[in-house]
Formats: structure tokens, C-alpha cells, sequence
């Protein structure tokens, strides 16, 4: 850990073999196999046509999956003409996959070409920049929310085709590699840098490449601060003359010299808008060489358009033969949806980052570095935001780039691949990327970039802060390595995820989860009618999960209060060891506040449910009545710990209160890593085993359940009730859960 971050670096996971796809798995489903050499196409369409499929040559019909070889089998020295078909298709099917909610239908399978070992190991017979392919695909069900995507690495097979089509229905990791009778995954590992160390040193030159703003800009005066270096940074646009004047002027005037821009055009306002934005980005760029002149650090700015070969070798030459360290830095985000990109739009975004790269290389030549350096985003390794299919294809495309080179040079090449930094960077609304991953500081930031230019290593390194919002597939695909330290929450989000039907962001959730005794120790737990059964508790856990899939586009995205709750326990029943609930979720309400209705059903009879409300967390609205001593209730279901993990009930100014042992995540499901439940399930049974009950009760009810804290670390510790109101605390009597008119009723 480096400043919060988790530092990780990559190595290969074997798989084992996989059994061959049951006949006619691809009965009347249309495929569209592209890219890649007309042998090789044959060869998938072979294997298509064997397990029922129907073969397609273009997307002017229904397409339902897609097999996209990408680079396979060609040189690989162009990447654009298969792109901007890989595009073309993507756009061609848009409207039908993106509206598509049922899931099992729609797939996408990329085809990368690094020999098998995806970049990781050297092979020969690499193309790397068939990489770019992987980003594009683990970012599409970002905007395809029920399409299962893979990413195959093909080396050397003896039957491709079927080798393939046997990778694109398989369940398990996002990415793997084949080669020969040989299957990986990637592995991530949080890993502390270890390399030689490298000296930067005052003679030393660095050049870094789209470095006039943003975090190239703060590296490079951090670095040349420290070190005493020269440092070069680079941007596509020439700075602003001395007669420029808005280039210098405070905010004020230049906003009056925009407004005055947008009123009296004669230009089309999107050629307006754009040459104000390049006057913004200027002016950026002349405050920044004003504060590095201003704290004596040596940085200097040349013109450079990095996709352009010539441009780039004049500017390696301009470093003469100081120049030591070379840091790819440059990079452009233009998040829109595809359907609203043109092919050309998306290769310029991917250029920026592979062909500046490769430009970079051929420019060097031999030329004796001390490191070169690659930045990237965690959108090539994990899949980017809405609208950010091509800059997540850049940075894998970039990455992988790297990782060739580093296995041909004599000096360290290593790509690194950051989040979201607070306030800077590529990322138009940092707001919206919280939600992906929370920034990172940007003195964290720098502290590590110092460090990995300062260590000898190869290969990508990545940084981590807490993930966020992922989307049902990526979460299913994921690898979480055991030495992640924020592992639990994805591992619990996980294992509540279940089986996914159906999904389509702002309005439908819905999954299948099958509980079986081998793992779910709870069902000891509790009687319900004399059988076992799923505690109430952990119904409304599974109800809270639904409905976080659900939350609003645009925040809040935490759950403040739920309504209307209820459980029938005899649905809740597992009498011979196993059974199957369903999990269906609906948006209800879109107006303020965002609204969930989120039940489990059996055998399609529904046996639990409440209605979710986003919005902030409430105030804790506890003014107990004078009531009795809290009893058992007479309601047919038993949590069976309470007699030995609840306490006596002490009577108090507040209600009566009780201590209760927090139920151990052990202790409730047998695995490896058992889930880490959110909601106090031992404290939430605390309360329903003395709720109010009618006679012959077997369905428990309750208002409302406000969740004040829940999600703030803080562990539950005790209950207080007050009559048919609850209100579960930790220390500090801090608030974490309120629950009001807890009853059982009759059926």
C-alpha cells in the first residue's frame, strides 16, 4: 500500500480444461463471426454450424452473438481497418442490444492475438495491438447490460475454431489465454515496487509526452523539483503569441471574451465552442510553465502530435543526448455512448495512446535509456465508464504495447495504469467516476509515479483504490486475488449477485439463487414450522442487494430507508436441503426519491419484498413509549441462537436494551471467504424474535427500516426496543438501524 493504493502487478493463473459445449447449444442463434483472416473465419464458422448455429457475414440482420478474430492471423501492422469494422458492427446491432434485458441471448467474444500468454509472457508469435480489443470488450456491457463478453488470448491450437467457440460459451474469468492443450487467466497481486533503483539525476533529461496539463503536468514539475532534471513536456498545440492577451488574463476578462466569442460569431456554434475549449486548454497550459518558472524547476514545452511519426521523431531528436527517461503520457477521453461515435472518432482515440507509443519506439531506435514509461487507465484493465469503449481499447491496446516492448528492450518498460485522480486528468465529470472507483489523492499519485520511475521493472503495473460500481458481468468475471485488502466487498457482492436473468439499468433486476445446506450454515439457524429456513434477516439482505443494482443514473446511490417489509416464513422453508429463490427487482418511482420494489419469489408465489428509497441517510426519529419487557413472540418461526447470543433486556430512559453477539460470518455460511453481511443479522433476529405476534403467525411485517449507518464499519452491538419500534446501535450508541412497527400477523 503506497498513500491508500493498492499497488498490483499481473502474473499468469492456469486454468483447467474445459468440457466440450452440450449439442446444439447454439440451436437458432444467429453469430456473426469478423475480423480476423478468411481461413480462420472458416474454421469458427465450422465449429458454429456443429452446435446448431447460424453463421452471418455482416450485421444487417439480428445478430446475437459475435465471435470478433480482430487481428488473428494477419500481420498486424494496421489495426485500424479491423477496428473500424469491429465498430461498424458494434453500431449495426446498438439499438437491439443495448434494449435487450433478457440475459443468455447476446454475446461478444474478442480475440486477441499475444500468443496465448496475453502479453504476459514473450511470445514470437505476438501482436500487440490486437490488445486493444480486450478494453473494447470488458467495457461493452456498460452500454449492452445483459451481454456476456470474454476476451480470448489465441496462440498456436490445433483446431481454433472449436477451441474458440468453446471459450465463448464457457462460464468463469473475463480473460483467458489458450495455447495448445494450455489455459490462463490473469492473476492480479498487490506487490510493493522492487526493482534496482534508478537515479534521476540533474544532467538527466525527461521527456514526457502530452505532459503541458493535467497529472503529466504535476508529475513532471514534481520531478523536476525534486531532482533538479530538465523536463519536456509535450501537447499538439503551439502556445499563445505575446499579442494573445487572453492567454494571461484573469478569469474574469476571459469569461467576458467568451461571452462576447459566443455573441457575436460568425462561425457554427460547435466551431465556437471548440476554440474556446483549445483557448482553455492553452491557457492551462501558460499558468503551468508560469508555476514551474515561479518554483525554479526546469520544464519546457514543444509541439508535438503524437499520432504523427515525423512529429514524434523530431521531438526525441530536439532531447539530445541527455534525454533518459521517456514517459507516454499523452491521451484523449471522449465519453459518448458508441451509437453516437463515428469509426474515425474512436480511432482517434486509440491512436493517441498505441500509435503514439509505437511511434515513440521506432524513434528511439537503440538510443540507451535509463526507463520508458506508459500511462495508462484502470479502464484497460477493468473496463471503462458509459462512452468509454475506445479509451479503454487505448489503454489495454497501450498496455499490452508496452509488455511487448518491455520483453525486447534493454531497459526497464513498465505501463501504469491509474484511476480516476482527484481534480485531474482525462475525466470530463469526476463526479460520475467516484462512483467507478473512489480518486486517488493526487500526493498519493505522485508519490507512486516517483517511485515506479524510480525502480527498475517491466510490465503493468496497476493501482487500486475502492471499487465501486461494476456491472453485473464484470463483478461475475472478475479475479479477486486473496491478498487484495478490499476484497471482502466485492466477494459479498459477489455471492449476492446470483444468477442473472435479466437486467436493464434504471428499470429491472432480476436473478436466481439456488441455497444449498453443503454452504448455508444459517439454515440451522432458524425453524420456521419445525423445518429450517433462510433467516428473515438475510431475506432482507438479498432484498437490499437487488436494489442497489437499481440506483438512480445519476446518485444518490445509497439506500436510505425501505417500506412495506414482509416475509412469509413457510416460503422461506428448506425442508429436504436445497431450494431456488428468485430475486425480481422493478424501479417503482423516479422522481425524488428514487424508488425499488425488490421481492423474492418460490416457486413463482412471492415470499418477501419492501419498496427501497435512495436519498441521504436519516436522522435516527427514536422517542420511545413506556412499554413492557420485550418477550418472545409466539409467531411460528425461531431464530434458535437467541438463547444463548442475546443478553438480559435492561430497562432505561430509551427502552429497554440488550447486548448482542454479532453474528460471525462463519457462522453463517461455509466458505473460503463467507460473504460479510452489511445488515446486523443476529441484532435484526434480536428484534423480530420479541416483535408483537397474533395468534398462528407465520408473516412478518414492518413499516419502515431507516438505515443510518449502515456501510460505516461501525459494528452493531446492541438493540433497544421500545414497544413495536427497534433501533440497533453501536458504540457511542451510534445509529445503524431504526425499524418501526415490527409485527407478526396471521398468513
Amino acid at each position: 500500500m503506497t498513500g491508500g493504493l493498492l499497488r498490483q502487478t499481473l502474473s499468469l493463473h492456469p486454468l483447467g480444461r474445459l468440457a466440450p459445449p452440450p449439442p446444439g447449444v447454439l440451436a437458432t442463434r444467429s453469430v456473426l463471426v469478423l475480423n480476423g483472416t478468411a481461413a480462420l473465419r472458416a474454421t469458427v464458422a465450422e465449429a458454429v454450424r456443429g452446435l446448431g448455429g447460424v453463421v452471418r457475414e455482416d450485421a444487417d440482420g439480428p445478430v446475437d452473438v459475435i465471435v470478433d478474430l480482430a487481428l488473428c492471423g494477419t500481420g498486424g501492422e494496421d489495426w485500424r481497418p479491423a477496428m473500424r469494422r469491429t465498430v461498424a458492427a458494434l453500431r449495426a446491432v446498438y439499438g437491439d442490444w443495448a434494449d435487450e434485458s433478457a440475459a443468455g441471448r447476446l454475446r461478444y467474444l474478442a480475440v486477441t492475438s499475444l500468443g496465448g500468454t496475453m502479453g504476459l509472457a514473450d511470445q514470437p508469435d505476438a501482436l500487440p495491438l490486437s490488445g486493444a480489443w480486450a478494453g473494447l470488450a470488458k467495457t461493452l456491457p456498460r452500454e449492452f447490460p445483459v451481454c456476456g463478453v470474454r476476451v480470448v488470448d489465441l496462440g498456436p491450437v490445433d483446431d481454433p475454431g472449436a477451441a474458440l467457440v468453446a471459450e465463448l460459451l464457457a462460464d468463469g474469468p473475463l480473460e483467458v489465454g489458450v495455447r495448445g492443450d494450455r489455459r490462463w487467466t490473469i492473476l492480479p497481486r498487490a506487490a510493493a515496487v522492487d526493482g534496482a533503483e534508478i537515479v534521476i539525476e540533474p544532467t538527466d533529461l525527461v521527456l514526457i509526452t502530452g505532459g503541458g496539463r493535467g497529472i503529466g503536468f504535476e508529475f513532471a514539475l514534481d520531478v523536476a523539483s525534486r531532482t533538479g532534471c530538465e523536463v519536456v513536456v509535450s501537447g499538439r498545440g503551439p502556445l499563445p503569441g505575446p499579442d494573445e492577451d487572453w492567454s494571461t488574463a484573469d478569469d474574469g476578462r476571459f469569461e467576458e471574451l467568451t461571452k462576447a466569442a459566443y455573441r457575436d460569431r460568425v462561425d457554427p456554434l460547435p466551431a465556437v465552442r471548440a476554440r474556446i475549449r483549445r483557448m482553455r486548454e492553452a491557457r492551462s497550459v501558460v499558468a503551468n510553465l508560469a508555476r514551474a518558472r515561479a518554483a525554479g524547476a526546469r520544464v519546457r514545452y514543444e509541439v508535438c502530435d503524437v499520432t504523427d511519426a515525423a512529429s514524434v521523431s523530431a521531438l526525441v531528436a530536439s532531447a539530445g543526448p541527455r534525454l533518459a527517461f521517456v514517459v507516454h503520457n499523452a491521451g484523449v477521453d471522449a465519453p459518448t455512448r458508441l451509437a453516437n461515435k463515428t469509426p474515425d472518432q474512436v480511432l482517434a482515440v486509440i491512436a493517441v495512446k498505441v500509435d503514439g507509443f509505437s511511434h515513440l519506439l521506432a524513434a528511439l531506435g537503440d538510443r540507451p535509456l535509463k526507463a520508458l514509461c506508459a500511462v495508462g487507465s484502470l479502464t484497460g484493465r477493468y473496463g471503462g465508464m458509459v462512452g468509454q469503449v475506445d479509451y479503454a481499447a487505448a489503454n489495454d491496446g497501450l498496455a499490452r504495447l508496452a509488455m511487448w516492448a518491455g520483453h525486447r528492450l534493454a531497459y526497464p518498460v513498465k505501463s501504469l495504469s491509474w484511476p480516476t485522480w482527484d481534480g485531474l486528468g482525462l475525466i470530463t465529470n469526476l463526479e460520475a467516476a467516484a462512483r467507478y472507483m473512489r480518486p486517488i489523492p493526487v500526493a498519493a499519485g505522485l508519490a507512486a509515479w516517483r517511485s515506479e520511475l524510480a525502480h527498475a521493472g517491466r510490465g503493468e503495473v496497476g493501482f487500486l483504490s475502492e471499487i465501486g460500481a461494476v456491472t453485473p458481468g464484470q463483478l461475475a468475471g472478475l479475479v479477486v486475488p486473496s491478498d487484495w485488502a478490499n476484497r471482502a466487498p466485492l466477494l459479498t457482492r459477489r455471492f449476492l449477485l446470483g444468477e442473472v436473468t435479466a437486467y436493464q439499468p434504471g428499470r429491472l433486476f432480476d436473478t436466481a439463487h439456488r441455497v444449498e445446506a453443503g454452504w448455508a450454515a444459517f439454515l440451522d439457524d432458524v425453524r420456521t414450522g419445525g423445518a429450517p429456513g433462510v433467516p428473515v434477516s438475510l431475506a432482507l439482505e438479498y432484498l437490499l442487494a437487488g436494489a442497489e443494482w437499481l440506483a438512480p443514473p445519476t446518485g444518490p446511490d445509497a439506500i436510505a430507508t425501505a417500506e412495506d417489509l414482509w416475509a412469509w416464513t413457510p416460503g422461506l422453508a428448506v425442508p429436504h436441503g436445497s431450494c431456488v429463490l428468485l430475486r425480481r427487482a422493478r424501479v417503482v418511482g423516479t422522481a425524488n426519491p428514487w424508488r425499488v420494489r425488490v421481492e423474492l419469489l418460490r416457486a413463482g408465489e412471492p415470499v418477501a419484498g419492501a419498496v427501497f428509497a435512495f436519498g441521504p441517510r436519516p436522522e435516527p426519529r427514536w422517542s420511545p413509549a413506556p412499554a413492557a419487557r420485550p418477550r418472545r413472540s409466539g409467531a411460528d418461526y425461531r431464530w434458535r441462537p437467541y438463547a444463548v447470543d442475546v443478553g438480559p433486556w435492561r430497562e432505561g430512559a430509551g427502552g429497554w436494551t440488550t447486548s448482542v453477539r454479532p453474528s460471525r460470518p462463519a457462522d453463517l455460511v461455509v466458505r473460503t471467504d463467507p460473504p460479510e453481511f452489511r445488515l446486523p443479522v443476529g441484532h435484526l433476529e434480536a428484534a423480530l424474535a420479541v416483535s408483537r405476534a397474533d395468534a398462528g403467525a407465520v408473516r412478518w411485517r414492518a413499516d419502515r427500516l431507516d438505515l443510518h449507518g449502515v456501510g460505516s464499519g461501525v459494528p452493531a452491538r446492541e438493540v433497544t426496543a421500545a414497544d413495536d419500534a427497534f433501533l440497533v446501535t453501536g458504540a457511542g450508541n451510534f445509529p445503524l438501524i431504526g425499524l418501526s412497527k415490527s409485527r407478526w400477523v396471521p398468513s
